[in-house]
C-alpha cells in the first residue's frame, strides 16, 4: 500500500513546473523535502495530459505524463463515496470538475492541495475548507 500524501497537487501546479513558469522553484522544493510525499488525482493527471496532447501534441504529452507519474503519486479512486465528495465540491464552491477533484482528493487524504489557482481556491481557503499551499 502506497503511503499516505502529504500534499495534492492540481494540474496547475505540474503545468507550472513542467513550463518554468512562476512558483516552480517553490514546487521543486516541495519535491525535494524528503519529508513531503505528493499525490494526483488521475483526473487532474488526465488534464496535464490533454492540455499537452492539445497544444503540443502527442509526444509532448506522452513526457508530461512520464515526468508527472516519476515523482507524483496518481490517486485513481473513483467509488462512489468519492464520487458524491466530488460532487458537494462542484456546487457548494461552485468549481470546474477538475478543481472539485483535487479539493476531494485533498479532503479525502486530510492534506494540503498545492495550486496556483486563486481564482477558484481562494476562497475555499478563506473559509477554511481546506489548506492551500500556492506557489504564487
Amino acid at each position: 500500500m502506497a503511503p499516505r500524501p502529504t500534499q495534492i497537487v492540481d494540474a496547475s501546479a505540474l503545468i507550472a513546473d513542467f513550463k518554468e513558469e512562476e512558483g516552480h522553484e517553490k514546487f521543486r522544493d516541495l519535491l525535494a523535502d524528503e519529508q513531503n510525499i505528493l499525490a494526483i488525482h488521475a483526473t487532474n493527471l488526465c488534464e496535464v495530459y490533454y492540455g499537452y496532447l492539445r497544444a503540443d501534441g502527442a509526444e509532448k504529452a506522452e513526457e508530461a505524463w512520464r515526468k508527472a507519474t516519476d515523482f507524483v503519486g496518481v490517486i485513481e479512486t473513483l467509488d462512489a463515496r468519492f464520487i458524491k465528495r466530488v460532487g458537494r465540491w462542484k456546487v457548494e464552491h461552485k468549481l470546474g470538475l477538475g478543481d472539485a477533484f483535487a479539493a476531494a482528493t485533498a479532503e479525502d487524504n486530510a492534506c494540503a492541495l498545492v495550486t496556483t489557482d486563486r481564482n477558484d481556491f481562494g476562497a475555499i481557503e478563506t473559509a477554511g475548507a481546506l489548506q492551500i499551499v500556492w506557489l504564487r
